[in-house]
């Protein structure tokens, strides 16, 4: 008896050392799925050093510049920026003799001492003109996150959209402050940087200048799809049919080009001031926004709208309904990580293997824990894909982790506000906290704060009270406290010039 009690007490202990263990390797899969892709890059490397069971089957970061500039030209131009507009410039390096290498690199550094220096990055120069301003500090630091996410064209279309950078512990950090601090820089020397695009650049160097033509703004502004080609007469038949489309619409309101008398002549002159602007800003300049050493966002996943219709939501597919014709694709982005594997010609050490696999295990719960909540924010947030900021709905992480059967921290490892985990939408983009907001019943703060807005914008000139805008958000079905409104109202920057 005394034997079967000590085999008893034997077989507990082997019992708990065990779930110990796994406890240990779900914190350490919990650890990566919080942990940055720059700190997970080097975690792989690490191990993969240590353990050759581990293979790394790619590397993207091991590619040569030119694919990594050709993808950036591509992610530009999926960003809408004009292809017309787009030269690509294509240098030779056959290979020379040593001598011939030699004068060439003689030719090339005389050339560089004859000319004007071009090595201030385009962010200093922007940095230098911000420098002389008196701002306020929260304003300046605005500025500054703006200038360093410029990309090559310095545009920010590729890269963060410029509300994430909004401080919400810091209350002067507001949309009001955004539109100076955006607009701010666009002044800057050379005119035309810190736009989403090229087309944008382009508009707003037009409205800087002060001079275009109403007609000059209406193509640069979403219409330059028009000048396709440049032909003055196809380009009247195009504007005119516009019209006549715009106009078969039930209540169709005028537009500008009611206005505006239209003619070839009319359109020669809008072709030629548009030629005359600027469509490299930021060609003078080179970036210092290089994968090397600037802090890249993990972008984890993206969000595409598609055409056709799915039968039902499909998180496994990253299929999610948007509507009647179209649905919403998620796919993993394109990142840092290697790809790793186990090596198919190691075997001498069973160890190793057992570690190598325990590791790739670890790495695939993240990527597919990723992947889900990624699927389940857009699900709670469809509205958002379709029209854009300012139709964020009220959404908890508690939600989000019964939507996929997973505990709250869990979601709360990927969505932190210090982790740099990001979705890449047609609007920009977005941290992953970004879409979670509190509000009051199914309103999140920023629709009330964007229905706000509409209420003011579409009554310039006139002051409401609290009291009244509440009553008006009411009637929308938006029920919020006065003190709410005038808390949101703060937030945005609008000056409390009502009443009460």
């Amino acid at each position: 008896m005394e034997k079967m009690g000590q085999g008893q007490k034997q077989s507990q202990k082997q019992s708990q050392l065990q779930t110990q263990i796994l406890s240990q390797q779900q914190i350490q899969a919990l650890k990566f799925l919080a942990m940055p892709s720059r700190d997970l890059r080097e975690e792989i490397l690490s191990f993969a050093n240590e353990n050759p069971a581990l293979e790394i089957v790619h590397d993207p970061l091991s590619t040569n510049i030119s694919s990594d500039f050709s993808s950036s030209i591509n992610s530009a131009n999926k960003n809408g920026n004009s292809s017309m507009f787009k030269d690509r410039i294509h240098e030779d390096y056959s290979s020379t003799s040593s001598s011939a290498a030699y004068q060439k690199s003689q030719d090339a550094q005389a050339a560089l001492e004859a000319t004007q220096d071009r090595t201030q990055t385009l962010q200093q120069h922007l940095m230098n003109q911000l420098n002389l301003t008196k701002l306020p500090p929260d304003e300046y630091e605005l500025c500054q996150k703006l200038i360093y996410n410029l990309d090559k064209d310095g545009c920010y279309g590729s890269m963060l959209a410029p509300e994430s950078f909004l401080d919400k512990t810091k209350k002067n950090q507001n949309a009001a402050m955004l539109e100076r601090c955006l607009d701010r820089i666009q002044r800057m020397d050379p005119v035309g940087n810190c736009c989403k695009n090229i087309e944008e650049s382009l508009y707003i160097q037009a409205k800087i200048n002060g001079n275009a033509s109403p007609l000059t703004l209406f193509i640069l502004n979403g219409h330059l799809d028009f000048l396709n080609p440049p032909y003055p007469e196809k380009i009247l038949r195009r504007l005119n049919k516009y019209k006549q489309e715009w106009h078969s619409k039930t209540f169709a309101t005028p537009i500008i080009l009611d206005k505006i008398t239209l003619d070839e002549a009319t359109i020669e002159e809008t072709l030629l001031y548009i030629r005359q602007l600027n469509p490299h800003p930021a060609g003078e300049y080179i970036s210092d926004t290089t994968i090397s050493d600037f802090d890249l966002p993990d972008v984890v996943l993206e969000v595409h709208k598609k055409q056709g219709r799915i039968n039902s939501d499909d998180f496994e597919r990253g299929r999610i309904i948007l509507d009647d014709e179209s649905y919403l694709q998620i796919t993993k982005a394109n990142g840092i990580l290697p790809e790793v594997r186990i090596s198919p010609d190691f075997s001498f050490s069973k160890d190793a293997v057992f570690k190598a696999k325990e590791f790739i295990s670890k790495l695939q719960f993240r990527e597919s824990s990723i992947f889900l909540q990624g699927c389940a924010i857009v699900w709670f947030q469809k509205d958002f894909f379709k029209f854009g900021p300012g139709h964020i709905k009220k959404l908890t992480r508690q939600q989000v982790a019964e939507k996929i059967n997973v505990h709250e921290s869990t979601v709360s490892r990927m969505t932190a506000r210090k982790n740099n985990k990001f979705l890449r939408t047609e609007w920009g983009l977005f941290p992953a906290n970004y879409f979670f907001s509190s509000g009051t019943e199914d309103f999140s703060a920023e629709m009330v704060k964007a229905e706000l807005k509409k209420i003011l914008d579409s009554n310039p000139g006139e002051k409401f009270s609290d009291s009244k805008l509440t009553a008006f958000l009411n009637e929308r079905g938006i029920k919020v406290a006065r003190r709410t409104v005038a808390k949101y109202r703060t937030q945005m920057g609008l000056v409390n010039s009502y009443g009460k």
